[in-house]
């Protein structure tokens, strides 16, 4: 098809790019005057993930079912080695990074799974609502288990989280595998019910997770942060020698 790269491309892109756009916007100047990040890291991690969902897209044609078995523990295990790093553990801006990071997966993944299908069906405009769809599902998912696992490592918690977020993508994956295996099994009202219940489970997933959860654990990081600062004005302000007054006479 001519252009499916290009189509491709934006559908793949397009909704990774959003959302970080969208949801980290008050984290970030002009809405502050001190961003909570830093901007060279977090599109530097995206790089990353861009380049880390192509080598684990190959991997999926290259193994094929096995990869559609273990493929959710793979893709967040990955996550869960870049962003535990020694240079990104207990910082307290982790979970951006790992925002930006699984946009960068979300966006490559998306771009491969789509450019095969352009390339194989002729599509319609119903079978191109379901690819942008099934691309902003794989944004949501991927930012928000970064994002989750990333709160893990800021915490010093990073196995825990990266269980939870484990278990979000398997739930999702479980969802959406009827819809995956249409071209096999053929269409069914139970595979895109079950597409839209996805949608719906990561969608609320999402919105707990960057519009309750993280503002949560901001406030706590600033109150951490405020306190430790207060900790070490009081240790210099202790190790000053006072000053002996000296009498007249």
């Amino acid at each position: 098809m001519e252009y499916a790269s290009l189509i491709a491309a934006a559908i793949g892109f397009a909704p990774a790019i959003a959302l970080m756009l969208w949801t980290l916007q008050p984290y970030t100047y002009p809405k502050v005057e001190r961003p909570y990040f830093s901007d060279p890291t977090l599109f530097g991690l995206f790089a990353v993930g861009i380049v880390l969902g192509i080598v684990l897209y190959a991997a999926s044609v290259f193994f094929g079912f096995y990869y559609l078995v273990l493929g959710f523990l793979l893709e967040e295990l990955v996550k869960l080695l870049v962003l535990n790093l020694p240079r990104y553990q207990r910082r307290a801006d982790v979970p951006f990074y790992g925002f930006g990071l699984g946009a960068g997966m979300a966006s490559a993944l998306a771009f491969g799974a789509i450019s095969l299908t352009l390339s194989n069906v002729q599509p319609d405009a119903g079978s191109l609502v379901l690819l942008i769809a099934y691309s902003v599902m794989l944004s949501l998912l991927n930012t928000s288990t970064g994002t989750t696992i990333g709160i893990g490592v800021a915490k010093g918690q990073p196995f825990a989280f990266f269980a939870q977020a484990a278990v979000v993508h398997l739930a999702f994956a479980l969802l959406l595998y009827p819809f995956i295996q249409i071209p096999q099994t053929g269409e069914s009202v139970l595979a895109y019910a079950l597409f839209v219940v996805a949608g719906v489970f990561v969608a609320s997933y999402f919105y707990y997770l960057h519009l309750r959860l993280l503002p949560v654990y901001v406030r706590e990081a600033l109150a951490n942060l405020k306190r430790q600062e207060a900790r070490e004005r009081a240790e210099k302000g202790e190790g000053k020698a006072k000053k002996i007054p000296r009498t007249k006479g």
